[in-house]
């Protein structure tokens, strides 16, 4: 009985829409899956990165406990020096017309100024 209703026009049609049905929960929940997993690749990627930023972190923590940071900002912010050190005191260079600052007014180009160097020739 099953087999004929199995080989009935009802039963042919009945067994593809069950197939189609299957097929398209098959497909959705591969969809589904595929969405979750570049999710889950972002989440991986973004936890990695978040990785290195605690590593890039942690060592400036530890840059920042050691002495040398400590002696380096103490002759910077505070003006301190060793013993048998002393200081030099430059003065700040004046900006020209244009507001760049330069060593001088020549308008000569760098690779004309370098030629004169090597070679001394004259401007002429």
């Amino acid at each position: 009985m099953f087999y004929r209703f199995l080989k009935s026009k009802l039963g042919i049609l009945l067994a593809i829409t069950l197939l189609a049905l299957t097929i398209y929960y098959l497909a959705r929940e591969s969809y589904k899956k595929r969405l979750i997993d570049k999710e889950i690749a972002l989440l991986e990627a973004e936890i990695a990165s978040v990785e290195g930023n605690n590593k890039e972190i942690l060592s400036l923590i530890n840059y920042y406990k050691t002495a040398e940071y400590k002696d380096r900002q103490a002759r910077s912010i505070l003006n301190l020096q060793k013993e048998g050190e002393f200081a030099v005191a430059l003065p700040e260079r004046q900006p020209d017309d244009d507001g760049s600052v330069t060593g001088s007014n020549d308008s000569r180009s760098n690779l004309e100024k370098w030629w004169n160097y090597f070679f001394n020739a004259r401007r002429q």
